[in-house]
C-alpha cells in the first residue's frame, strides 16, 4: 500500500502543491483573517485542515481503572493447581533448610560464642556501664546473622530455580505448560486479529524502524502478515526525534508491499503515564479491533515464526491472559554488552524453565515481547495511581502490577520458556545500565505498597516481595558489610572480657575460625556459580558448544564472566542502595529511554559517577589495615573494584576490546555464530534507516517542503472552530516571524510542528526571506547532502 503523504490541507491548496515543486508564493497572513470572519458564522464553517490518515478511525471504548481501596470480588472460583502447590512447597522447604544449615553454621563461626553466660540483669545492677559494654558484641553479631538468614534464603532462591531448571531440560518437556504448536496456521482464526504495539519516546528513530522492519519483513514470509498490524505509539517530545520518526514511518509506508498488514503511528501530545498510559491509550482507542496486543519494545527483535506460534498458543488456551516470550539478548559491540549477551544468552534458559517450574500459570509478565489477551486486559488491567496524602503515586513498574490483575480476574499468565525467536537488546555500559536499574528499583518498590491489596494471589505477593528485594538486598549486603567490620572494630579495640559469671574457673575466649569461615564461604560461592556449571553441562551435553566457538573458549569465557561478575558485584551494590535509600526518601527520578550507541561513556563521565565509590573503597581498605591486616583478604574482593570503579566502567565501555573479544572467540553465543534472519535483517536495516536520518529536524520540516508537507499532514493540533485559538494563533506567527527560530526551546519547536497553519505559514515565509535566514538553508542545505 501506498500513499501520497504529501496531500493538500489548512485550506492552502495551491501553495502545498507548489512548495512540494519549490514554486514558493509570497507570505499572505489574509488566509487566517478571512478564517477569522469565516469562524464568526459558525454555521458556515467548515474545517479545511484535513489530517492524513496515520491510524484508523478513532471509535473510543470505555475503559475502568483499578480501584485500589476497595474490596475486589471474583467472577470465578480459582481452581486449586495441585502440581504447582506441590512444587511451590518443595522448593519452599529447600530454601528453609539450606537456610537454617547456613545461618547456625554462621553463628558458630562468629568469635563471641557466650551469650548464654552473660547475666544482664546482675551486671548492670553492679555496673551499668559494663553491662551494656558487655553486650554491644553479641548485639553487632545479632544483628549480622539476621541479616545473614536474609541474604543466605534469597541466594538459595536463585540456586533452587536452577535446579528445577536442570530438571526441565534434563526431562526436556513439562506436561504441565502450554505446548508450542508443530503447525501454528491450522490453530489461528483468522477472525483475530493481532496488533503489535511498539511504545516510543525519544528513541533511537533508525534502529526503532530497523527492527520494526525487521520483525514485519519476518512476519510477511510467513505468508500470515494479514491477521498483524504495526502501531507505532510515540511518547517523543525531542522536535528532532520526532520529525525523523514522521519521516521513517512515511519512507516504511512507502516501501511495504500491500498485503493487508497495516503499519500506523500516533504522536501522543497528552503524555500522562507514561508507557503504560501510552497502552491505555491505544486500548481506549483500537483495542475493541484486536482480539490480542503483543508488546514490543524500542529494541525488540521477533521473528515471524514466533509470532504466529505466541498467536496459535492464546488460541488453544482460552484461559490464558498473557504469554511471555523469554527474550535473547542480540546485536551487542561493547565489552560491558558481550559479557552480559553472553551471560543472557548462556544462563537464561535455566532460569526460565526453572521461574516456570514453580510458578506455572500464576507467572510474570516482563513488558515486552509478550502476547496480552485484550478483552480481559481492558477490563481488569487498566492502572490508577495509588492515592497518598502527598498525591498520587504513579505505578511505574506496570509489568507485574498487569499480571497480578491479570491473574486476579481468573486468566493465566506464562512463560513460554522454550520459545525461540524473541530478542532483545541491552544497554552499552554500566553507567546507563545502572540508570535503567534506578527507575527499575523506584517502580519496584512502589509496587510493595500493593502486596496486601484485595483479591491479589499468594504467589503474586511472593513476585512483589522478591522484585522489591532485588534491590533491598543490595542496601542489605553493604549493611551486613557494616555490622562485619564493626565488629572487627570492636573486637580489635576494646578490651575483651573472659568471665562472665561469678566465681568462673576458665576464661570464654573469644575466637574466630577462619577455616569454617572459609567453608561458609565456599558453600555461598556454589550457590552462587553452580546454575553457570549447570548451563555449562547442559549446552557440553546438547551440541559440545559447538555454536558457542568449542569447550575451551566457552569455559574460557565462562570463568572470565563469573570473575567479571564479581568486580561488578560490589559496584552494583553501592549503586543499588543508593536507589534503594533515594526512593524511600522520596526522591523523583528522569524517566529517561537509555542510551544505545556503543562507545557513548567518556571518561569524565566514568569518574564523575564513580569517584565516590573510589573514595569509599580507599577509606574503607585504610581502615581495615589500620585494625587489623590480616583480615584485608576477606575484604580486598569488595574493596579493590570499588576503588578502581571508573577504569571499570569506562573500559568496559569500548566497542573495540569487546569486538576485540569476539574475534578471539570469546562470549560468542548461538545467536552471534547462527543469527536469526531477522536480527541479521535488523542490521542491514539499520544500515538504510540511519542514512535518513537528520540531525535537525526542527529545521527540516521549517525549510524543506518535502518534511515540511509531512508534518503538516500529521500535525496533531486539531479542534473544533474557537476564534480565540485562531486569534491567538495569528498573534504567535507575527511573533514567531520577528523571533530567533534556531534559538526557541523545544517546547516551543513542538509546538509549532503540531500545529499545520503555523508550521505552513513559517515555512513561507522563510522562503520568502531566504537570504534573511541564510544559515537555516545552509542547514538544510548540508543535511539534503
Amino acid at each position: 500500500m501506498k500513499k501520497d503523504y504529501f496531500a493538500t490541507l489548512s485550506g492552502a491548496d495551491s501553495w502545498r502543491q507548489k512548495s512540494k515543486n519549490n514554486e514558493i508564493e509570497p507570505n499572505d497572513t489574509e488566509f487566517l483573517k478571512y478564517r477569522l470572519n469565516q469562524i464568526g458564522d459558525t454555521s458556515n464553517y467548515i474545517d479545511e485542515r484535513n489530517q492524513q490518515p496515520s491510524y484508523p478511525k478513532v471509535e473510543r471504548v470505555s475503559i475502568q481503572p483499578q480501584t485500589w481501596n476497595k474490596r475486589y470480588k471474583s467472577n470465578f472460583k480459582a481452581k486449586v493447581n495441585l502440581i504447582a502447590v506441590i512444587r511451590r512447597l518443595i522448593m519452599f522447604a529447600l530454601i528453609v533448610i539450606q537456610t537454617y544449615f547456613g545461618t547456625t553454621y554462621l553463628s558458630t563461626l562468629l568469635p563471641y560464642q557466650s551469650w548464654q553466660k552473660i547475666n544482664f540483669m546482675a551486671n548492670w545492677a553492679n555496673n551499668p556501664e559494663l553491662a551494656i559494654y558487655s553486650i554491644v558484641p553479641y548485639i553487632i553479631q545479632g544483628f549480622i546473622i539476621f541479616l545473614f538468614a536474609i541474604l543466605f534464603a534469597w541466594i538459595s532462591i536463585g540456586f533452587w530455580t536452577s535446579v528445577m531448571g536442570l530438571i526441565l531440560a534434563v526431562i526436556r518437556k513439562d506436561r504441565y505448560t502450554i505446548e508450542i504448536p508443530k503447525d501454528a496456521a491450522k490453530h489461528i482464526d483468522v477472525n483475530h486479529r493481532t496488533a503489535l504495539v511498539m511504545p516510543i519516546c525519544n528513541e533511537d528513530v533508525a534502529r526503532v524502524f530497523a527492527g520494526l522492519q525487521a520483525t514485519y519483513q519476518s512476519l510477511v514470509e510467513t505468508g500470515h502478515a494479514d491477521c498483524c498490524d504495526f502501531y507505532i505509539l510515540s511518547d517523543t517530545n525531542d522536535p528532532d526525534l520526532y520529525v525523523n520518526e514522521l519521516k521513517a514511518w512515511a519512507d516504511f509506508n512507502a516501501q511495504k508491499d500491500n498485503n493487508g498488514c497495516q503499519i500506523f503511528y500516533r504522536h501522543r501530545k497528552r503524555r500522562v503515564k507514561r508507557k503504560s498510559g501510552n497502552i491505555d491509550d491505544f486500548c481506549r482507542r483500537w483495542g475493541h479491533l484486536y482480539e490480542y496486543m503483543l508488546i514490543l519494545d524500542a529494541d525488540s527483535i521477533m521473528t515471524g515464526d514466533c509470532i504466529l506460534n505466541m498467536i496459535a498458543m492464546m488460541e488453544m488456551t482460552p484461559k490464558a491472559g498473557i504469554l511471555q516470550s523469554p527474550p535473547k539478548s542480540v546485536r551487542m559491540k561493547t565489552l560491558y554488552g558481550r559479557i552480559q549477551q553472553f551471560a543472557n544468552q548462556i544462563y537464561s534458559d535455566i532460569f526460565c524453565a526453572g521461574t516456570h517450574f514453580w510458578q506455572l500459570s500464576e507467572a510474570q509478565y516482563w513488558g515486552h515481547n509478550a502476547m496480552i489477551r485484550l478483552k480481559p486486559f481492558i477490563e481488569h488491567c487498566i492502572l490508577s495511581p495509588l492515592q497518598k496524602r502527598k498525591g498520587p503515586i504513579h505505578i511505574l513498574s506496570h509489568d507485574l502490577v498487569e499480571a497480578t490483575l491479570m491473574r486476579r480476574a481468573g486468566y493465566g499468565v506464562w512463560i513460554a520458556y522454550n520459545m525461540n525467536g524473541s530478542y532483545e537488546e541491552l544497554p552499552g555500559n554500566m553507567i546507563e545500565d545502572l540508570k535503567r536499574d534506578n527507575r527499575w528499583c523506584m517502580g519496584n518498590l512502589i509496587n510493595l505498597r500493593l502486596i496486601f491489596k484485595s483479591g491479589i494471589t499468594l504467589t503474586h505477593r511472593v513476585m512483589f516481595l522478591t522484585s522489591g528485594m532485588a534491590y533491598i538486598s543490595s542496601l542489605l549486603w553493604l549493611i551486613f558489610l557494616f555490622f562485619s567490620t564493626l565488629l572487627l572494630l570492636v573486637f580489635n579495640l576494646s578490651d575483651q572480657q573472659y568471665f562472665f559469671q561469678p566465681n568462673q574457673f576458665y576464661p570464654t575466649w573469644p575466637r574466630w575460625d577462619e577455616n569454617l569461615a572459609l567453608q561458609l564461604l565456599s558453600t555461598t560461592m556454589v550457590l552462587l556459580f553452580a546454575p553457570k556449571f549447570f548451563s555449562y553441562g547442559i549446552i557440553i551435553a546438547k551440541t559440545g558448544a559447538k555454536d558457542v566457538g568449542g569447550i575451551f573458549k566457552l569455559t574460557l569465557s565462562i570463568f572470565i564472566e563469573m570473575f567479571w561478575s564479581m568486580i561488578l558485584a560490589p559496584i552494583r551494590m553501592i549503586f543499588h542502595s543508593k536507589f534503594v535509600i533515594k526512593a524511600w526518601l522520596g526522591s523523583k527520578i528522569q524517566w529517561k529511554s537509555p542510551s544505545r550507541n556503543d562507545d557513548a561513556l567518556t571518561w569524565g563521565e566514568s569518574f564523575y559517577f564513580c569517584w565516590p565509590l573510589s573514595l569509599l573503597g580507599i577509606i574503607w581498605l585504610g581502615v581495615i589495615i589500620w585494625l587489623n591486616p590480616q583480615f584485608t583478604y576477606w575484604y580486598i574482593a569488595i574493596l579493590i573494584p570499588l576503588t578502581i570503579s571508573p577504569l571499570v566502567v569506562r573500559i568496559s565501555g569500548l566497542s573495540s576490546i569487546g569486538m576485540r573479544t569476539k574475534k578471539l572467540g570469546l562470549f560468542l553465543t548461538p545467536e552471534e555464530t547462527h543469527p536469526a534472519k531477522a536480527v541479521t535483517m535488523t542490521g542491514e536495516y539499520l544500515v538504510k534507516t540511519e542514512a535518513n536520518i537528520v540531525e535537525h529536524g526542527f529545521i527540516m520540516a521549517l525549510v524543506d517542503p518535502i518534511y515540511n508537507a509531512l508534518a503538516c499532514a500529521l500535525s496533531t493540533s486539531r479542534h473544533l472552530p474557537n476564534i480565540k485559538i485562531e486569534q491567538r494563533r495569528l498573534e504567535l506567527i507575527e511573533q514567531l516571524k520577528q523571533a530567533d527560530l534556531e534559538k526557541i526551546n523545544k517546547e516551543q519547536q513542538l509546538a509549532i510542528l503540531e500545529d499545520p497553519i503555523i508550521l505552513s505559514e513559517l515555512h513561507q515565509h522563510l522562503w520568502q526571506l531566504q537570504e534573511k535566514y541564510d544559515n537555516l538553508f545552509t542547514l538544510w542545505q548540508n543535511e539534503r547532502q
